[in-house]
């Protein structure tokens, strides 16, 4: 763990930054793309403005901090933080690790809590070198695929 690096997020990513807004007459039950906020999927629409992967940390709300990892299309709406990995990072590696950080901590003390993406990007984090990033990525994306398969399982099983 020597070659691991201790450096701020924003050092880590090519972008995070919050999605923009959209439009209720945009937001439907059914569309093409989903629309992404603070906690999830909040809707579809037909159009897009992210494609790619990335992490998607909630930026407001009772579950702000939460953290997902997102690949494809989609629309990102303000309340949600899109965070993707640069050349010395793996986005999938980086939704691991943010997501065990309890981002939610770090939110304002109001009725409404709330993310800066500014504190966000200043949080350090230990980094290690690409190449463990992706065997660790692998190995914990596997581990997650299983869990799938046996929560569908069981559900079926209890049907």
């Amino acid at each position: 763990m020597d070659d691991w690096k201790q450096i701020e997020l924003n050092d880590a990513c090519s972008r995070l930054s919050s999605g923009k807004s959209i439009s209720a007459k945009y937001v439907t039950s059914e569309g093409i793309y989903p629309i992404y906020g603070g906690n999830g999927i909040r809707g579809y629409t037909d159009i897009y403005n992210f494609d790619g992967e990335c992490a998607i940390i909630g930026r407001q709300g009772a579950y702000c901090g939460n953290v997902r990892y997102f690949s494809g299309k989609a629309y990102m709406t303000e309340h949600a933080v899109v965070t993707c990995g640069n050349e010395s990072s793996n986005t999938r590696f980086l939704a691991y690790l943010l997501s065990t950080m309890q981002l939610g901590r770090l939110s304002g003390q109001s009725a409404q809590p709330g993310l800066s993406v500014k504190t966000i990007g200043q949080q350090v984090i230990k980094l290690p070198p690409l190449k463990v990033q992706n065997i660790i990525a692998d190995m914990l994306t596997a581990l997650d695929e299983k869990i799938e398969v046996n929560e569908s399982i069981n559900k079926n099983l209890a049907a």
